[in-house]
């Protein structure tokens, strides 16, 4: 059964009369009445009853037209939802943001939404160093991330540059400072993050010491200032922290810092968004003409 055989039925069961039907259809009738008959041998029952006054539809014919109009409306939803997928209109779209990215991102997915409401996106916080793993896994689809990036399996382009701030006490003597140079704070006790957070980003402060001959004086490595524990030890003058972007400016309920820009050529690590370098699906695609499309960029076109 063909689902013109469905659509052939359901015209002669509308006029319960085969020359209005073909008329409807635009064919003549007798390749009309060989369909219908083709329709019932496939099926095995009788769907009418004719005779030369009048056309009926037999109890097997009922129960059908019934299931054939739902046939008909699915399959135009079928249709339908194979377009909107093919245009990047519908589809899943699993995302990973890095830590402080969640502005960039929401900004990228709002708009996405407004234009592609049908579209399923999923955000999940994922470390930058996991996220070229999980995107080989294929576990998520497109990355919000620092470096490094696995570029051999991964496509990746550059959104902007991230500035570093040093947070201090209020009561620190450069508080009030627009901006402080590494050599100011080198004998501050720091707090930095384990590496497995962000290899990139760990490398990236440790460099900024290493080309100024200093050595950080390192007080923990497992919180961050935006956490209760950092915020308290950076709060009471046991440390300071040097850290990027929103992950600089999250405030803890009750206690005061302090944000100042760390003034260094290098004191900046970039942002990407990534993705496979095989992807095909038109819903990941178009969510990455959206982020260019929020940055100001060119939409991605797709290559032969």
């Amino acid at each position: 059964m063909e689902l013109r055989h469905v659509r052939y039925f359901l015209a002669v069961a509308e006029y319960l009369n085969f020359s209005k039907a073909a008329q409807e259809l635009h064919i003549a009738q007798p390749p009309l009445s060989r369909q219908i008959r083709q329709l019932e041998e496939d099926l095995g029952v009788s769907l009418f009853v004719r005779n030369k006054r009048r056309v009926q539809l037999t109890k097997a014919g009922h129960v059908f037209l019934d299931e054939a109009r739902k046939l008909v409306v699915q399959a135009g939803h079928a249709t339908e939802a194979a377009r909107h997928a093919q245009k990047g209109e519908s589809g899943l779209v699993r995302i990973g943001i890095a830590s402080g990215l969640g502005g960039v991102v929401g900004h990228a997915v709002i708009d996405h939404c407004k234009h592609f409401p049908a579209v399923n996106i999923e955000c999940k916080d994922v470390f930058s160093s996991s996220q070229s793993s999980l995107l080989n896994k294929r576990e998520i689809d497109i990355g919000f991330l620092r470096p490094p990036i696995d570029q051999v399996n991964l496509n990746c382009e550059l959104l902007f540059e991230e500035e570093f701030t040093v947070v201090l006490p209020p009561t620190h003597r450069l508080a009030h400072r627009k901006s402080v140079r590494l050599k100011e704070i080198a004998d501050e006790p720091l707090i930095i993050f384990d590496r497995n957070f962000s290899s990139g980003l760990y490398d990236k402060i440790l460099a900024l010491y290493s080309r100024q001959g200093l050595t950080p004086h390192f007080a923990v490595t497992h919180v961050e200032s935006h956490e209760e524990a950092g915020a308290v030890m950076v709060a009471s003058g046991k440390a300071i922290y040097i850290g990027v972007g929103a992950l600089t400016t999250r405030s803890v309920e009750g206690i005061e810092l302090a944000a100042v820009k760390l003034n260094e050529n290098e004191a900046k690590i970039e942002i990407y968004v990534a993705w496979r370098k095989d992807e095909e699906s038109p819903a990941v695609l178009s969510f990455l003409n959206s982020t260019r499309r929020v940055l100001g960029r060119q939409p991605l076109r797709k290559t032969a």
